[in-house]
């Protein structure tokens, strides 16, 4: 990867500015929270599926007033592509869109099956906010109490809370 910061200063992370590129092949990338979650939404439709490993990854990036953005981050396995884009900044606040395309990389058939399954991959697309160590992802295109069932295997505890609507669940408010 490459990082060239054009200006900054030590006082702020918010005058960081600049841009960069990065590559990764051959990469296990699931255990990152923010890639992890959706590697298991997969799972749950396709066994496995969301484990394969990555045979790259690449994205070009800005950073600018200390929020790193890109609108072209993608990852590839030897089925699907993943896309990103969106910002981090650099205390680690995450805004970006996330969409899967499974099968896309299918040897012979990828394109066609891709094709075919496009409006099956819009149900893959979520918005990832949060933190990157604990990211919250919501399904774009998925009504609400269906995606609460899905994404129950995937964050348990936060979802019987709101099932049970706990005083104070989903927030950060320190208990009366």
């Amino acid at each position: 990867g490459q990082l060239y910061i054009t200006n900054a200063t030590s006082e702020t992370w918010r005058s960081w500015n600049g841009y960069g590129e990065v590559a990764v092949r051959a990469g296990q990338f699931w255990n990152v929270p923010i890639f992890g979650l959706i590697s298991k939404g997969i799972n749950l439709f396709v066994p496995n599926l969301g484990n394969s490993r990555a045979t790259d990854a690449s994205a070009r990036f800005i950073v600018t007033n200390g929020v790193v953005y890109s609108d072209n981050m993608e990852m590839h396995t030897a089925t699907m592509r993943l896309q990103y884009v969106g910002a981090v900044d650099l205390e680690q606040n995450v805004d970006a869109r996330v969409t899967a395309q499974l099968l896309r990389n299918t040897p012979l058939v990828g394109w066609l099956a891709s094709t075919v399954l496009t409006p099956f991959s819009k149900f893959f697309e979520c918005q990832v906010t949060g933190r990157l160590d604990d990211p919250k992802i919501t399904p774009l295109y998925v009504p609400e109490p269906i995606s609460d069932a899905i994404l129950l295997p995937l964050h348990p505890v936060r979802s019987v809370e709101k099932i049970l609507a706990l005083p104070g669940a989903g927030t950060n408010a320190p208990a009366k």
